[in-house]
């Protein structure tokens, strides 16, 4: 039997018999960004993306998830990141958004965090955050910084998914 490398939240399910809250914890760029568990559906390896002409760059288009067609977001254009290249270890997660089924692509998926809720701090009152309403919290965990997305507000907002999610609905 090899030994198996530790992930640095393996630790994580300390935590599961005290008050707290689940996140998946995952990367863009060198940023871990975590959303409730109860948001996502699932995780999926990249396929092939049907491209909708004229939509934002950080939109990538559509995919057929087992017969239902979901809209595509990449976390690291809507962030400001360059891209970087799809392929087979492509992590796309599928979560839900006002019961609408969403995929983001993210860098890397890394573990499911039970975090006591008093960790979490309101993120900073600056000018210098533009999109302050996307962030629900932040916490420091295990020596980085943890940013937890507020999903509705990232999407509520947006006018593009808001027109693929209706013509998506007026197909099905």
């Amino acid at each position: 039997m090899g030994l198996k490398e530790k992930s640095k939240y393996e630790d994580s399910y300390e935590f599961s018999n005290h008050e707290g809250q689940q996140y998946v914890s995952f990367k863009i760029a060198e940023e871990t960004y975590m959303v409730d568990i109860k948001k996502v559906r699932e995780f999926i390896t990249y396929d092939r993306i049907s491209i909708i002409p004229n939509l934002p760059k950080h939109y990538k288009g559509v995919i057929n998830l087992r017969g239902s067609i979901i809209p595509v977001m990449d976390l690291r254009l809507r962030f400001g990141y360059p891209q970087l290249e799809y392929n087979e270890r492509t992590v796309l997660m599928t979560i839900f958004v006002e019961e609408k089924l969403i995929g983001m692509v993210v860098d890397k998926v890394l573990d499911v965090i039970n975090l006591p809720v008093e960790n979490l701090q309101p993120p900073p009152d600056t000018e210098m955050i533009v999109e302050r309403q996307f962030l629900e919290g932040l916490c420091e965990w295990r020596g980085e910084m943890l940013i937890l997305l507020n999903l509705d507000s990232l999407f509520a907002q947006d006018k593009a998914i808001q027109a693929i999610i209706s013509k998506t609905e007026n197909s099905n």
